[in-house]
């Protein structure tokens, strides 16, 4: 008798916990065919300095140039994901610096790219992820710009200007 009632409650439990799902239908714009990645800790944390310490090292320890531009670009990606956040959070300054740093990182990963084919590696596949990055930062940019104070816009413009100029570069030199 327990078992039957045992058996019959779990029954009940799955059949009333039962929510159906429907696919949604795959509209592919392009602001969303590039994903930024989870930044993780924020610069206004703490404990960022260790996140610092810890991506430089790994940097470090990476010697091919391609794996090396690869991961300048996660770091690139994740700056500006986490200059987003602190800069929604109403920290304009620690999110351009942020942005700033992140986009260090994107124009890094475009000279290892360079150093990876003069090498003779494959990368325009790789290329192709570098240009649809830099458009989301474009894009995230000026988003960003209209949210911002008066006085902190020329600070994106300043951004732009070198986002521009790694877009060339990356359309000129990789992708032909």
């Amino acid at each position: 008798m327990k078992k039957t009632f045992l058996v019959t409650l779990i029954f009940l439990f799955f059949v009333l916990s039962y929510k159906p799902s429907f696919a949604q239908e795959a509209i592919a714009s392009e602001s969303s065919s590039y994903q930024l990645p989870y930044s993780g800790l924020l610069p206004d944390s703490p404990l960022y300095f260790l996140k610092v310490i810890r991506d430089r090292i790994v940097g470090y320890m990476i010697s091919d140039p391609l794996k090396k531009a690869e991961f300048d670009l996660l770091q690139a990606d994740k700056r500006l994901t986490g200059g987003i956040l602190v800069f929604s959070k109403g920290e304009e300054d620690l999110g351009i610096t942020t942005i700033s740093k992140g986009e260090n990182y994107l124009e890094e990963s475009i000279i290892k790219t360079k150093e990876a084919k003069k090498q003779g590696m494959e990368t325009a596949g790789f290329s192709g992820k570098l240009s649809a990055s830099i458009k989301k930062h474009k894009e995230v940019l000026k988003e960003l710009k209209t949210k911002a104070s008066a006085n902190k816009r020329e600070n994106f413009v300043i951004i732009e200007k070198k986002l521009v100029g790694l877009e060339k570069e990356v359309n000129g030199v990789l992708l032909k």
